[in-house]
């Protein structure tokens, strides 16, 4: 904040304007538009994640959050709201996979357990994280276990998202 003072009091046009940075006016941006997504449901659903990743690092299954996939099981209704991301919800999770199944509550997978943000429960969600996949291996540059990694001959201990984000092939996100 000192900085932005004294470049403040040497830019050249500023007699005009305020005389500190910090009583200055700054350029309104427009409103974003409204998404689709619902982000407060996702971050909630991250919360729970977090916390059996936690889970999961305690009992020693993994060192990291990375080493893990997480599996997003919940009611039909719901399953637009937690599978809108895509692959992208891997990102904010913070694990290896990540994916979305629509299921009914009695024909839950072994190993699911009820969503919980620490609040509460969230319902109609269940969730199952475990160590990534054993045919996995660790991209030497995101450190994500992938099963993609050595797809690429020029970039043998890369995920392909890698190796295509190196040779000018980048990914495209949307969204996380």
């Amino acid at each position: 904040s000192f900085t932005a003072e004294e470049i403040w009091q040497h830019l050249p046009g500023t007699a005009t304007v305020a005389e500190s940075v910090f009583l200055s006016s700054w350029h309104e941006f427009a409103a974003l538009p409204v998404s689709a997504i619902d982000w407060e449901a996702l971050i909630a659903l991250r919360s729970a994640v977090q916390r059996e990743l936690e889970k999961l690092r305690d009992a020693g299954g993994i060192g990291a959050p990375l080493e893990a996939q997480l599996s997003v099981y919940c009611l039909p209704e719901l399953h637009s709201r937690y599978a809108a991301l895509d692959d992208e919800l891997r990102f904010l999770t913070i694990t290896s996979a990540a994916q979305v199944i629509s299921i009914n509550v009695d024909a839950l997978p072994e190993g699911a357990v009820p969503a919980d943000t620490g609040n509460g429960l969230i319902e109609g969600v269940w969730l199952r994280v475990q160590r990534a996949s054993e045919s996995a291996f660790k991209c030497v540059r995101c450190w994500h276990l992938r099963e993609d990694v050595g797809s690429n001959a020029q970039h043998p201990e890369l995920c392909a998202r890698c190796a295509g984000n190196l040779l000018g092939l980048p990914e495209t996100r949307q969204y996380a």
